[in-house]
This record gives structure tokens, C-alpha cells and sequence, in this order.
């Protein structure tokens, strides 16, 4: 009995000693590949050296040199398989395409910024628009409509993709995508650009990361639109009560039942530490599931007909990952952004999955911002209704009535 009972344990015992291996090589070396080669012969040889054992308690002289190997192989095989799929599964990255006239930025905080210009047209403005996409991790794939109509307004508008994500560079240490960070890049692309104001236009996580900006920089802002924003500060929205109850089920159905590895990937950063995570299931592991949950989220939960959606290209896991995580716990920037007189225009869509509270609390605490819903549109306002979206941006920018 006792013998039989070390064969059934030398597994889970086994698992535990390699993936405590595993992690730790992860942790010293950042290697994934370094960390497998070193961390594999550890469970393999406890699992052979207790059932040898075991089977020469059983059988004694007769105990045949293959046995312990052949069952170490088969109980190994049923723990390998699991793992191999956590760590190497999962759809690819989808690629996302450079457009015409893409160049990049070498900002002073070490971020290497992948942009796109599109020139003023007519007499020039002096105040440019930067359009700040949403996530965080997901970049624009389709150009904005903003982008012409703007410039045929006069304005300079720059399109970027934020660290971590599409064309721009990825942080080796992950730790290091925090709101402050995204906050810093955004002050270097000022910089770059050469204005000593800008206009923002923030989507979703860009609309958070606009009001964290403004908190920090409310007289290097001009104007700011914010379309389907993000929460202001996620901690006044804990237990998922940022988002509707369709747009909850959505997401829960989409994670648990589609791409629970994107869960286990999260629960394990938290358990084992980011950087060891990292070096295990590194961006181009984790990017291409990630993108693929993206596109399959209804964005318009609540109204009928879901649109046909794909996967997202050049979407970054650990960005989206550890800004949100840096976010619960970043400081309130409500008191700050009560002293901001910056004129703001916030929409949101009527289907929008974020909660109706979320959009409201930045027209409550912007002192002169205005609220516009849009009828019929989903969280991608852009997209559900372009030409309403680039009125209503286009009006406000120069300073004109909204519809």
C-alpha cells in the first residue's frame, strides 16, 4: 500500500518541485527556454527514482529496469501535455500593417513610438490633435475618421501606438507599463511634436489615460474629447461594476469559456510575480490570444445585431495587463481634475458595455466639460456611427456648437 500510494504522489510531487524549478530559472534568466531545459530532468527524476523504489518494494529482484521509466513517462505525459498547451498554445499574433508614412519617435523615457502623421490642410492651427486608442493594448487598426476632417480643419493629427503595443516597442521588464508611463510618453510626443498645447482625443482606456494626463498637465491641454471613456479611477468601480450586465456576461463568457489561458496567464502574475510570468509566457505567446478575445467581444452588449468583428491586430497582453493592474491601485486624480477648467467633450454610445456612470462621472467632475450620449451606438462610436462622431468632434474642436 504504501508503495502504490508513492506512485500516485510522486506526480503531484513532481509537478510541484518542476514548476517551482521552472519559475525560478524564469526568474534569474528570463528565458523561458533556459528555464524549460533546466527545470524538465527535475520531476522526471523524482517521478523515476519513487517509482523504482516503489516497484523494487513490490517486486523486489523481478522489478524490471523499464518499469520505473515507463511509468514515469506515462504519469509525466498526463502533466507535459497540460503545461506544453499553457505555454505554447494559443491562436498567432495577428500582424498589424505599418500604414503610409509611418515613422517613429525615440522619446527620452526609452519608448520607441511607432506614429502617424496626417498635415493640416488649408490655414494651420497652432494647436495639434494627438488621438490616444484604447485598451490599453489595443491599438487603432482602421484610420480614425477624425483624422481627415481634422485636417481639412486645419489641425496637425497624430496617430501613435502606445508602449507595449502595435508597432511600438515592448518593455523587457513588464512591470514598467504603469499609468505614470503612458502619462510620460504622451508628455514626450508633446515635446517631440514641438507645441506647447495640444488637443487630445482619447477612446476608451485613451479616455482614462486623457484625464490622467490632464490631472498631471491640465495647462499643456487645449481641448480634450473623450468617446466611451474608461473609468477616471478604477477603484471607484470595483467588482466589475464598471460595465453593464450584458457587456459582464459577454466578457465572462468570452474568458472562461474561449480563452481561459488569457485567466490562468493573470492568476499566475499574481501568484508567481510578473517577471517570472513574463519569461514563461512571453508577448509574442500571449498577444495573438489576447487579440483574438478582443475581437470577439460585442462591444454594442444591450442592442440588437452584434457586429462582425476579427482579430485584433498587434494587440499587447502584458500592456494591457499590468497598466490595468498599476491602475487599481494608482492615486485618485478626481481632486486634481476638479481644478481643471480645459473645455472636455464626452460621449457615449447607448449600447456602450461600459456602465452609463462611467461616461457621466467625467462631465460630474471636469468643471467645463459637456456630455453628449449618442443614440444606437456600441462602445466604438467610431465605428457605429462615423459621420455622427466627426460632426460632433469636428464642431467642438473649433470651438462650435455641438449637434
Amino acid at each position: 500500500m504504501a508503495a502504490g500510494s508513492l506512485i500516485v504522489l510522486a506526480v503531484p510531487a513532481g509537478l510541484v518541485a518542476g514548476l517551482g524549478a521552472l519559475w525560478a530559472v524564469a526568474a534569474v534568466t528570463g528565458d523561458r527556454y533556459v528555464a524549460l531545459a533546466v527545470a524538465a530532468p527535475v520531476p522526471a527524476a523524482l517521478v523515476w527514482l519513487s517509482c523504482r523504489w516503489a516497484l523494487r518494494r513490490v517486486a523486489g529482484a523481478r522489478a524490471r529496469r523499464w518499469a520505473p521509466i515507463a511509468v514515469a513517462v506515462v504519469e509525466l505525459a498526463a502533466v507535459a501535455v497540460p503545461v506544453a498547451g499553457l505555454l505554447f498554445g494559443g491562436p498567432p499574433q495577428r500582424p498589424i500593417e505599418a500604414a503610409p508614412g509611418t515613422r517613429y519617435w525615440d522619446l527620452p523615457t526609452g519608448s520607441r513610438i511607432a506614429y502617424t502623421r496626417t498635415p493640416a490642410r488649408g490655414e494651420r492651427r497652432d494647436t495639434p490633435v494627438i488621438l490616444v486608442h484604447g485598451g490599453p493594448g489595443a491599438p487603432d487598426t482602421e484610420p480614425s475618421p477624425l483624422a481627415p476632417a481634422l485636417a481639412a480643419a486645419g489641425f496637425d493629427v497624430y496617430a501613435y501606438h502606445q508602449v507595449g503595443a502595435g508597432l511600438s516597442s515592448r518593455l523587457p521588464d513588464v512591470r514598467g507599463y504603469t499609468v505614470a508611463r503612458h502619462v510620460a510618453d504622451l508628455d514626450a510626443i508633446r515635446a517631440a511634436i514641438g507645441a506647447d498645447t495640444v488637443v487630445l482625443a482619447g477612446v476608451s482606456w485613451g479616455g482614462q489615460l486623457t484625464a490622467a494626463y490632464l490631472a498631471a498637465h491640465p495647462d499643456r491641454v487645449a481641448r480634450a474629447v473623450v468617446a466611451s471613456p474608461g473609468t477616471i479611477w478604477s477603484p471607484a468601480f470595483p467588482d466589475n461594476r464598471h460595465m453593464t450586465e450584458s457587456g459582464l456576461r459577454d466578457q465572462n463568457r468570452a474568458l472562461w469559456d474561449r480563452h481561459p489561458r488569457l485567466v490562468l496567464a493573470s492568476a499566475l502574475a499574481e501568484v508567481a510575480g510578473p517577471r517570472a510570468t513574463h519569461a514563461l509566457l512571453p508577448d509574442e505567446a500571449m498577444d495573438g490570444e489576447f487579440g483574438s478575445l478582443v475581437g470577439e467581444l460585442d462591444l454594442r452588449a444591450g442592442c440588437p445585431g452584434r457586429p462582425l468583428r476579427v482579430p485584433q491586430a498587434g494587440s499587447g497582453f502584458w500592456a494591457n495587463l499590468m497598466t490595468g493592474r498599476d491602475a487599481r491601485s494608482a492615486a485618485d486624480p478626481r481632486p486634481a481634475l476638479r481644478r481643471v477648467t480645459v473645455p472636455v467633450l464626452v460621449l457615449r454610445g447607448s449600447c456602450d458595455y461600459l456602465a452609463p456612470e462611467v461616461a457621466r462621472e467625467y462631465a460630474e467632475v471636469l468643471p467645463n466639460a459637456v456630455f453628449r450620449p449618442v443614440p444606437g451606438s456600441g462602445h466604438d462610436i467610431a465605428r457605429d456611427r462615423a459621420d455622427e462622431y466627426r460632426d460632433l468632434v469636428t464642431a467642438f474642436l473649433r470651438g462650435r456648437p455641438t449637434p
